[in-house]
C-alpha cells in the first residue's frame, strides 16, 4: 500500500473520532487540506469539495435549538468522511492501474538488451557476445557505444537500462593480503569489473545478474555477493545453457536451440 493511501486512511480514522463541540474538526480539516495539496496539487477539485463542507446551519438565529447545530455538524462530519473515502479509493485505483504499467516500463523497452561487463579476456567477451546475439538479444558492450561527449560513468549509467547483465570475471590481476607472502597470490578480476558487478546487483537484483568466472587455478571469486550465481566459463560451453536457463526463468524469450 502506498504511503499516500496510508495517510488518507489515518485521516479517516481521525475524522471518525471528532465529535460535536470537541474542537477537533478544524485540525482534521487543515491536515486534509495539506495532504490534498501535497498529493494532488493546489488546483485539485478535492480541495473545492473540502472547503464546501459546512459544519453549521446556513441560516440560524439566537433561538435556533442546539439540536440543529449538532445535526448540521454531524452532516458535515459525514461529508468529510465520505470525501476522504472517495480520495482513498481514487488512490487505490490509481495504484492498481499504474503498477502494471510501471513494471512494463521498467522491463519492456530494453528487454532485449543484455549488458556485458568484461575485463581483458577478449575470448570470453566475444564468446558471450556471440551467444547473446544467437539468442536474438542485443549485447551491450560499453566501449562499442557512442560516447557523445559524456564521462565514463555517465556513459556507463546511460547504457545500463537493460533487463540482464553478464559479468565476466577473468584472471586479469594477481593479488595477496599484505600480511601474507607473494607465493600466496591469487588471480582475480579487475576492480572495475567488481564495481560494476555490485552496481548491477543493486540496480537489477541478484536474479538478473550472471557472473561467469574464468577456470583458472587459484582464482579468487568474490565472497561478499551472497546469492549471486557464479558459473564457470568452461570450454565445453555448459555456461551457455546456464545463461539460457536464467534468462528463461525471468520470462525473457530465448531458445536453447539457437546456440546449438
Amino acid at each position: 500500500m502506498s504511503k499516500n493511501i496510508e495517510l488518507i486512511q489515518d485521516l479517516i480514522k481521525q475524522a471518525e473520532q471528532i465529535a460535536y463541540r470537541n474542537g477537533q474538526h478544524d485540525a482534521v480539516e487543515k491536515r486534509a487540506e495539506m495532504l490534498l495539496r501535497k498529493i494532488f496539487g493546489d488546483s485539485t477539485h478535492y480541495l473545492k469539495s473540502l472547503k464546501a463542507i459546512r459544519y453549521s446551519p446556513g441560516i440560524w438565529t439566537s433561538g435556533t435549538p442546539d439540536s440543529v447545530f449538532e445535526s448540521s455538524f454531524n452532516s458535515g462530519k459525514k461529508q468529510l468522511i465520505n470525501l476522504l473515502n472517495v480520495i482513498a479509493e481514487d488512490l487505490q485505483l490509481d495504484t492498481v492501474i499504474n503498477e502494471p504499467k510501471k513494471l512494463a516500463d521498467k522491463s519492456s523497452p530494453n528487454s532485449n538488451n543484455v549488458f556485458i561487463v568484461h575485463g581483458h579476456n577478449e575470448e570470453m567477451k566475444l564468446a558471450v557476445a556471440r551467444t547473446i546475439e544467437k539468442l536474438k538479444l542485443n549485447p551491450i558492450i560499453l566501449h562499442e557505444q557512442p560516447s557523445k561527449g559524456k564521462t565514463i560513468i555517465e556513459k556507463f549509467t546511460d547504457n545500463s537500462e537493460v533487463s540482464f547483465a553478464v559479468v565476466l570475471l577473468s584472471a586479469d590481476d594477481i593479488s595477496y593480503n599484505k600480511s601474507e607472502k607473494p607465493e600466496n597470490a591469487k588471480y582475480r578480476a579487475r576492480q572495475n569489473v567488481i564495481f560494476e558487478l555490485g552496481y548491477f546487483i543493486g540496480k537489477l537484483g541478484r536474479d538478473r545478474v550472471l557472473a561467469l568466472h574464468e577456470q583458472e587455478n587459484d582464482f579468487e571469486i568474490p565472497s561478499d555477493y551472497s546469492g549471486v550465481l557464479f558459473v564457470p566459463f568452461d570450454k565445453s560451453g555448459k555456461w551457455q545453457f546456464d545463461l539460457v536457463k536464467e534468462l528463461k526463468a525471468l520470462g525473457i524469450s530465448v531458445d536453447a536451440n539457437d546456440i546449438l
